[in-house]
C-alpha cells in the first residue's frame, strides 16, 4: 500500500532531478481514486515542507452530474483543511472526439490557472496501469522510442512543470489507501465505455498479465528506454549548440554539422528546433518530419515546406532556415524557449 513516506521520497526524488524547489502547486483533482488520493498525499507533502497547494477540479460539463461531483470534491477537500478551487467551462461543447477534445480544454484550463497565479508544479495523477496502457496505446500506432518511453514523471511545460508523482503506483495501490482512510471517490462511467480504446486495453488486463507484460514489468522496460532517450537528448542539444545560430528572426541549422549525427539525433533536432520556434505544445508529426528529413540528407531541400507554421528551407550553401510564415508582434514566449539554445 502507498504510506505517506513512500510517496513524500518518491515526489522529492522527481523535484531533485530537475532541481525545482516549488513555493506554490497546483493538483488537478477530479473526485476519481486516483487524483483523490494524490490531493490528499500532496496535501500533506506540502503542509510539512511549507510549500502552498490548492487543488482545481474542471466542471467539465460533459455529465449532468459533473457541477454536483465538483461541489461534492469541494467538501471533501475543504474537510481534509485543503484549499480548492472549481474552473468551470463555459466554451462550447465538442461534439465529436469529445475525450481528445476535452482533455484539450481542461488542460488549457488548468494552465492557464497555473501561469495566471504564479503556480511553480501541477500534479497529474497518471498512474503505473495507465503507463502500460499508454504503452500499448503508442504500440499500435507505430510510434517509436520516444512514445513508448509514455508520460515522463516530470516536464516542464512553459515554465510550469507537469509533476506526476503517481507513475509508480497501481490502481489498486491508490484503492487501497483511500479504503484505509475509508475515502469514497467517483466513478467516471467513461472509464467502463469500450468505445476508447484505453478502456478496450485495460479490458485485456488479465490476459495480458497472463503474458508477463504486469505494470510492473513494462515500468522496468520503460525505464530502459527512458535511459536510451536520455542519451539521444544529450547528443540532441549537443548538436543544437553547435549548429543552430540566429539571424534577425530566423534561426539558421547548420547542414554539415548536423548530419555529422546520426539520423535518429537529426531527427529530434529537427523536432525540438521546430517546436522551440513554433511555440506549439507538441513537434510535428514523425512521418512529416522523417520526409523533410531526408530532402536534408539528399540535398533536395530547395524552396522547402512547411512544418508547424513556419516555412524550412535551404539557402545557397544548403544550410537549413526556418522562418516564420506570419510574423507575431510580441514573441515572449519564444524568447524564453531560445535560451534552451543558448542563442
Amino acid at each position: 500500500m502507498i504510506t505517506q513516506e513512500i510517496f513524500d521520497n518518491n515526489l522529492d526524488g522527481i523535484l531533485r532531478s530537475v532541481e525545482v524547489e516549488p513555493d506554490f502547486v497546483a493538483v488537478a483533482v477530479s473526485g476519481g481514486s486516483d487524483s483523490l488520493s494524490l490531493s490528499l498525499l500532496a496535501n500533506n507533502w506540502a503542509e510539512k515542507r511549507g510549500v502552498r497547494i490548492v487543488a482545481l477540479t474542471v466542471d467539465h460539463r460533459l455529465r449532468e452530474e459533473s457541477a454536483d461531483e465538483a461541489k461534492w470534491v469541494h467538501e471533501v477537500l475543504t474537510k481534509h483543511g485543503m484549499e480548492h478551487e472549481i474552473l468551470t467551462y463555459t466554451g462550447e461543447l465538442p461534439v465529436s472526439n469529445v475525450e481528445a477534445e476535452a482533455r484539450k480544454y481542461r488542460y488549457d484550463m488548468l494552465f492557464d490557472y497555473a501561469n495566471k497565479n504564479g503556480v511553480d508544479c501541477l500534479f497529474i495523477a497518471h498512474n503505473q496501469d495507465e503507463q502500460r496502457e499508454t504503452f500499448f496505446l503508442n504500440l499500435a500506432r507505430g510510434s517509436g522510442l520516444y512514445g513508448l518511453c509514455g508520460m515522463p514523471s516530470i516536464v516542464d511545460r512553459d515554465g510550469v512543470y507537469v509533476v506526476r508523482p503517481m507513475l509508480g503506483f497501481t490502481k489498486d495501490e491508490i484503492k487501497e489507501y483511500l479504503e484505509s482512510l475509508e475515502q469514497k471517490w467517483v466513478e467516471d462511467p467513461s472509464n467502463q465505455d469500450t468505445k476508447y480504446a484505453r478502456v478496450r486495453i485495460r479490458n485485456l488486463k488479465t490476459f495480458i498479465d497472463e503474458l508477463g507484460l504486469t505494470s510492473d514489468r513494462l515500468a522496468k522496460t520503460i525505464s530502459s528506454l527512458e535511459r536510451a532517450r536520455d542519451a539521444i537528448e544529450f547528443f540532441v542539444d549537443e548538436c543544437v549548440k553547435k549548429n543552430l545560430s540566429m539571424m534577425g528572426h530566423d534561426f539558421i541549422l547548420d547542414r554539415y554539422g548536423l548530419l555529422l549525427y546520426p539520423d535518429e539525433v537529426c531527427l529530434r533536432v529537427l523536432a525540438k528546433v521546430i517546436k522551440s520556434i513554433s511555440g506549439k505544445d507538441y513537434p510535428p508529426r514523425f512521418d512529416s518530419l522523417e520526409r523533410v528529413f531526408d530532402s536534408i540528407k539528399n540535398g533536395t531541400l530547395g524552396g522547402g515546406q512547411t512544418l508547424a507554421g513556419l516555412k524550412v528551407y535551404a539557402d545557397r550553401k544548403g544550410d537549413i532556415i526556418f522562418t516564420e510564415e506570419v510574423r507575431r508582434k510580441t514573441k515572449p514566449k519564444k524568447k524564453k524557449d531560445f535560451k534552451k539554445f543558448g542563442i
